[in-house]
């Protein structure tokens, strides 16, 4: 699971009350076209899990493409891929790559046999505004040296994965907050489809207050979470986890 992202450490903060008049029926939630379903409902200017299942992927095909439904006082705004190798990626992967760096450092994730591995930049996603607002997620892999022939100890790759935020505001780009974790991956296994590890979709205001929406999955589990992110950093407003119908 994505941790939440703060500027030095990752830490979460209580959400201040402000004094905005909330219409009632304020309801976050998600469909794939066919159904509707709530992911929460905001009271009293803070987010309340709604219950909620999602069905099971049927012979392991991945579910429609889901959207962000709103209604009472939240207001929905869209969320954009940066294309990869575009002069807009260009001008953000020396940035991203040097907070990999410094996040990688901090956390004792460098070593000797990462340091032949090259950072990538996976995935940029842009939310416009004034300063427009970047999600990103970078990484780098290293092979593992067990023996191949090793049934108990199977061949790997170690994944090491660093996700922030930026602002572009007129001095430059600005890092709102990073998060870094480590995983293992088992060679010869199916990759899975090729998505971000948390998928952005969509930014919900609601008051003075706006929040970015994502959607995680890591095998049969996913989970929802708001981000509400500003230039004093990134602090987590919410997290849901479904259950299988």
């Amino acid at each position: 699971m994505i941790p939440p992202l703060v500027p030095a450490a990752l830490a979460v903060f209580a959400l201040g009350i402000s004094v905005w008049a909330q219409p009632a029926d304020s309801v976050l939630s998600v469909t794939d076209g066919t159904q509707v379903r709530s992911i929460a409902r905001l009271v009293n200017d803070r987010w309340v899990g709604s219950a909620m299942c999602v069905p099971r992927e049927p012979n392991g095909r991945p579910s429609s493409p889901e959207r962000l439904v709103v209604s009472g006082g939240i207001r929905l705004s869209t969320v954009r891929a940066v294309a990869s190798g575009s002069p807009e990626w260009m001008r953000l992967v020396p940035t991203i790559v040097d907070l990999f760096t410094r996040r990688e450092h901090e956390q004792r994730l460098d070593s000797n046999r990462t340091a032949d591995a090259r950072r990538v930049v996976d995935w940029i996603y842009a939310a416009e505004g004034d300063p427009r607002t970047y999600y990103f997620e970078a990484s780098r892999r290293v092979a593992s040296t067990d023996d191949p022939d090793d049934d108990a100890n199977p061949p790997g790759t170690i994944r090491i994965a660093v996700a922030g935020f930026l602002q572009d505001g007129k001095g430059g780009l600005v890092s709102l907050g990073t998060k870094s974790e480590l995983r293992w991956e088992q060679d010869g296994l199916p990759a899975g489809p090729n998505r971000s590890d948390l998928m952005p979709l969509g930014i919900v205001s609601y008051g003075a207050r706006s929040a970015w929406v994502m959607k995680g999955q890591s095998g049969p589990s996913i989970w929802f979470a708001l981000y509400e992110v500003g230039s004093s950093g990134t602090q987590t407003a919410f997290t849901v986890r479904p259950v299988r119908c």
